[in-house]
């Protein structure tokens, strides 16, 4: 995977290798992308999150557009230090960023860890990024809207996994979006800066 990274890296004329370490140039920010989603597993409150980022120190963008321009987004992406979003398929972009950068991703409620985790935490480390994962709570999904608190879709998540993925998919992947909790999530973010030093 490494080597993969390294391969796209020179097929997009990526200008980046490395993420910045904050040790030796603590005279820049640390860039931190967001990658959002337009209709399914939205951050619902990425303007707070956007303001916890640049009070840490981060310059933040995100990024709500699906670019046609592969190498255009490569480039986009390859000038971030961390890229974070709601599992789905825009964190393949992860492929374009620097190494030793930082990829978060927000796994959604309803026991989706497993599955986040092999499809972007393994490749994540195997090609030398640091990984975070921050696995959201009821309060954080959108779905309290939909279900009562007792439903199966909160207290046995696995009974819908059980109902093929069709159910599973529908309830916690098409249904769902995500309210960050601020105090919860400020330590991922505060992570990601001490992983860049």
């Amino acid at each position: 995977m490494v080597d993969f990274a390294r391969l796209m890296r020179r097929a997009y004329s990526l200008e980046r290798d490395f993420a910045i370490n904050l040790v030796e140039s603590s005279k820049e920010k640390p860039r931190l992308l967001i990658i959002g989603r337009n209709h399914t597993r939205k951050i619902i409150n990425v303007d707070e999150i956007v303001a916890v980022g640049e009070e840490l120190g981060f310059e933040v963008v995100v990024n709500n557009t699906s670019s046609h321009d592969v190498g255009e987004f490569a480039r986009t992406v390859n000038s971030f230090d961390v890229m974070m979003g709601v599992h789905g398929a825009g964190l393949t972009n992860e492929v374009f960023l620097p190494t030793n950068a930082v990829m978060i991703q927000i796994v959604p409620f309803g026991n989706l860890e497993g599955m986040s985790e092999n499809d972007f935490g393994k490749g994540a480390r195997n090609m030398m990024l640091k990984y975070l994962q921050y696995s959201i709570i009821e309060e954080e999904s959108t779905l309290i809207d939909l279900y009562p608190r007792d439903h199966a879709v909160f207290r046995d998540p696995e009974s819908i996994h059980r109902q093929g993925w069709a159910a599973m998919g529908e309830i916690y992947l098409n249904q769902q979006n995500v309210k960050l909790n601020i105090t919860r999530f400020k330590p991922i973010l505060a992570r990601a800066l001490e992983l860049l030093s």
